[in-house]
């Protein structure tokens, strides 16, 4: 069973920390201290509904990739 959320319940400073724009930020600077493949990938959590990874699993739902 999902949970619904009361609206305003995730504060301004959260939505831009867990804002898409803010996922490809850190998957940048991840990618250019490691030069390994970078993954984004949607989590389905509405507090943290986007993380960073060097090694998705295979039911991941990746968003995006960088690699070299």
């Amino acid at each position: 069973m999902v949970s619904l959320m009361p609206v305003g319940a995730i504060s301004a400073k959260r939505g831009l920390l867990c804002s898409r724009e803010n996922a490809v930020r850190v998957a940048s600077r991840c990618f250019d201290n490691q030069m390994t493949p970078v993954s984004i990938i949607r989590t389905g959590n509405p507090f943290q509904p986007f993380r960073v990874s060097t090694a998705p699993s295979q039911g991941d739902h990746v968003e995006l990739v960088m690699v070299a």
